[in-house]
Protein backbone atom coordinates (compact mmCIF):
# COMPACT_ATOMS: atom_id res chain seq x y z
CA UNK A 1 0.00 0.00 0.00
CA UNK A 2 1.03 3.84 -0.81
CA UNK A 3 0.53 5.81 0.98
CA UNK A 4 0.38 10.06 -1.20
CA UNK A 5 0.38 13.83 0.99
CA UNK A 6 -2.59 16.04 0.74
CA UNK A 7 -3.27 17.64 -2.21
CA UNK A 8 -2.40 20.64 0.22
CA UNK A 9 1.06 19.80 0.31
CA UNK A 10 1.98 18.25 -3.38
CA UNK A 11 3.81 20.42 -5.43
CA UNK A 12 1.78 22.85 -7.89
CA UNK A 13 2.60 21.42 -11.07
CA UNK A 14 1.10 23.67 -13.49
CA UNK A 15 2.27 27.02 -12.02
CA UNK A 16 3.48 30.02 -14.52
CA UNK A 17 6.26 32.51 -13.39
CA UNK A 18 3.88 34.49 -13.35
CA UNK A 19 2.25 33.15 -10.99
CA UNK A 20 5.00 32.15 -8.97
CA UNK A 21 6.21 35.89 -8.97
CA UNK A 22 2.52 37.38 -7.87
CA UNK A 23 2.41 34.76 -5.05
CA UNK A 24 6.20 35.90 -4.16
CA UNK A 25 5.05 39.41 -3.64
CA UNK A 26 2.09 38.31 -1.87
CA UNK A 27 3.67 36.30 0.54
CA UNK A 28 6.62 39.77 0.95
CA UNK A 29 3.39 42.31 1.61
CA UNK A 30 2.07 39.70 4.63
CA UNK A 31 5.31 39.45 6.14
CA UNK A 32 5.78 43.39 5.86
CA UNK A 33 2.67 43.91 7.12
CA UNK A 34 3.63 41.10 10.32
CA UNK A 35 6.72 43.19 10.67
CA UNK A 36 4.66 46.72 10.88
CA UNK A 37 1.61 45.40 13.48
CA UNK A 38 3.91 43.27 15.67
CA UNK A 39 6.17 46.93 16.04
CA UNK A 40 2.75 48.82 17.03
CA UNK A 41 1.94 46.10 19.61
CA UNK A 42 5.60 45.69 21.45
CA UNK A 43 5.39 50.07 21.30
CA UNK A 44 1.54 49.34 23.17
CA UNK A 45 2.67 47.33 25.33
CA UNK A 46 6.04 49.02 26.35
CA UNK A 47 3.68 52.18 27.06
CA UNK A 48 1.54 49.74 29.29
CA UNK A 49 4.43 48.35 30.88
CA UNK A 50 6.04 52.05 31.06
CA UNK A 51 2.81 53.20 33.18
CA UNK A 52 2.53 50.21 35.76
CA UNK A 53 5.89 51.42 36.64
CA UNK A 54 5.26 54.83 36.99
CA UNK A 55 2.05 54.04 39.15
CA UNK A 56 2.47 50.46 40.40
CA UNK A 57 -0.40 49.22 38.00
CA UNK A 58 -2.71 51.55 39.56
CA UNK A 59 -6.39 51.50 37.63
CA UNK A 60 -6.29 54.63 35.97
CA UNK A 61 -8.41 56.03 33.06
CA UNK A 62 -5.19 56.35 31.49
CA UNK A 63 -4.20 53.14 32.28
CA UNK A 64 -7.83 51.54 30.55
CA UNK A 65 -6.95 53.03 27.01
CA UNK A 66 -3.64 51.77 27.20
CA UNK A 67 -4.94 47.94 27.96
CA UNK A 68 -7.51 48.72 25.71
CA UNK A 69 -5.03 50.61 22.43
CA UNK A 70 -2.75 47.32 23.45
CA UNK A 71 -5.87 45.01 22.99
CA UNK A 72 -6.41 46.41 19.68
CA UNK A 73 -2.87 45.87 18.62
CA UNK A 74 -2.82 42.19 19.31
CA UNK A 75 -5.98 41.76 17.82
CA UNK A 76 -4.08 42.89 14.29
CA UNK A 77 -1.89 41.10 14.61
CA UNK A 78 -3.34 37.40 15.35
CA UNK A 79 -5.83 38.15 12.71
CA UNK A 80 -2.57 39.13 10.15
CA UNK A 81 -1.35 35.49 11.32
CA UNK A 82 -4.20 33.45 11.23
CA UNK A 83 -3.99 35.52 7.49
CA UNK A 84 -0.30 34.34 6.99
CA UNK A 85 -1.58 30.23 8.16
CA UNK A 86 0.28 30.91 11.66
CA UNK A 87 -2.45 29.26 13.92
CA UNK A 88 -0.65 28.42 17.23
CA UNK A 89 -1.95 31.51 18.55
CA UNK A 90 -1.41 30.50 22.25
CA UNK A 91 1.65 29.85 21.85
CA UNK A 92 2.62 33.17 20.36
CA UNK A 93 0.63 34.61 22.77
CA UNK A 94 3.21 32.99 25.81
CA UNK A 95 6.28 33.42 24.01
CA UNK A 96 5.74 37.57 24.02
CA UNK A 97 4.37 37.69 27.48
CA UNK A 98 1.13 39.29 26.44
CA UNK A 99 -1.03 40.48 29.87
CA UNK A 100 -3.67 38.20 30.43
CA UNK A 101 -5.93 41.40 30.41
CA UNK A 102 -4.89 42.43 26.95
CA UNK A 103 -5.66 39.22 25.90
CA UNK A 104 -8.68 39.98 27.27
CA UNK A 105 -9.62 42.76 25.53
CA UNK A 106 -8.21 41.87 21.93
CA UNK A 107 -10.71 42.49 19.30
CA UNK A 108 -13.12 44.71 21.68
CA UNK A 109 -13.77 48.12 20.68
CA UNK A 110 -13.30 50.85 23.09
CA UNK A 111 -16.84 52.55 24.23
CA UNK A 112 -17.56 55.62 21.79
CA UNK A 113 -17.74 58.07 24.92
CA UNK A 114 -14.97 56.89 26.21
CA UNK A 115 -11.55 58.69 25.11
CA UNK A 116 -9.22 55.38 24.71
CA UNK A 117 -7.27 56.72 21.50
CA UNK A 118 -8.22 59.37 20.65
CA UNK A 119 -9.84 57.91 17.46
CA UNK A 120 -13.54 57.32 16.65
CA UNK A 121 -15.01 54.52 17.32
Amino acid sequence: MSVRPPRSLAPKSHTTAFEEALDHEIRGEMAGTHGRLMRVLQKQLQALADHDAEHSAEATPDRDALVAAAGEALWHIVVQRELMGLRRTNAFLDEYAIPREVRLRMGMRPHPSSKSTGQEA
